[in-house]
């Protein structure tokens, strides 16, 4: 059973702005070697970030950049089976790549959020995010640090492995093909332009017309969502008329921070400011 385990960290909410990346080797079912690497995101570092991984501007300064980091890397990653904890980290990967104009590595990724549900009936429809999982399991970590959450996939993963009786191989044949974000691009954004990419979901009553709305964040760069998924950039709240209380994808879109996914949460006005400055 041979395969990799990729995790990363970003500055802020564009998943193209990684700053660490951490990779784990596993060779006959044991680990057999790590990789650290922290990235210059060439990008702003966003407080609620730093809260969550502690990476601060300064420890990245004079570190390489991306596309340097991912030469380095890409020859590993090639062709290869690549464990993440869900969706997140193959599409920053390939988002960083699209920004840097790198070719996409081919690799076979595989979602360890999928093959665990799959493989524990307890967490086929809650508690599958790593953070549970390793409490669960009793691995003891240092959540959002790249490695130490690579190391503790590779544990998940091989205990599901056991379980199922499967292998990497057999997993991946059986997902390969199904999209692992549960929502579709419905509008693509403006290559090139100041948001290019980075997606947002909208939800509630808004003061003009949503597809409207679709249209101006499209031209800024959005790409335009139908529904919360781990790679949604930003999540923006229209508060219009007399609905109260929150949406089914607000309460999405929070369940995914609480999950470490570097999910924003803006009020209409705030999101049309954003597009202004």
């Amino acid at each position: 059973m041979n395969y990799l385990v990729l995790d990363l960290e970003t500055a802020n909410s564009d998943c193209a702005s990684i700053c660490q990346i951490g990779i784990v080797h596993v060779e006959g079912g044991e680990i057999a070697g790590t990789v650290s690497r922290l990235v210059d995101p060439e990008d702003y570092f966003d407080p609620w970030n730093i809260k969550v991984h502690g990476i601060q501007p300064h420890q990245v300064a004079g570190q390489p950049a991306f596309p340097e980091v991912w030469r380095e890397l890409a020859g590993l990653v090639e062709g290869r089976i690549v464990v993440t904890q869900g969706s997140f980290d193959r599409t920053a990967i390939h988002r960083a790549c699209a920004r840097y104009g790198l070719p996409i590595t081919e690799a076979n990724w595989l979602d360890n959020t999928t093959v665990v549900r799959r493989t524990w009936s307890q967490f086929a429809k809650r508690g599958y995010s790593l953070g549970n999982l390793a409490n669960h399991f009793g691995i003891a970590f240092r959540h959002h640090d790249a490695l130490e959450d690579a190391i503790a996939t590779a544990h998940i993963f091989r205990r599901a492995l056991d379980e199922s009786g499967k292998t990497a191989s057999q997993w991946h044949a059986e997902i390969a093909g199904r999209a692992s974000a549960r929502a579709s691009i419905v509008l693509q954004g403006v290559s090139g332009a100041d948001f290019s990419g980075q997606s947002v979901v909208f939800t509630g009553r808004m003061r003009i017309k949503r597809a409207e709305a679709a249209r101006l964040a499209a031209e800024r760069g959005f790409s335009i969502e139908s529904a919360m998924t781990p790679t949604t950039s930003l999540l923006c709240i229209g508060r219009e008329g007399t609905v109260t209380g929150k949406s089914a994808k607000e309460r999405e879109a929070e369940r995914l921070r609480a999950g470490g996914h570097p999910v924003s949460i803006v009020s209409e006005d705030e999101f049309w400011q954003m597009l202004r400055a």
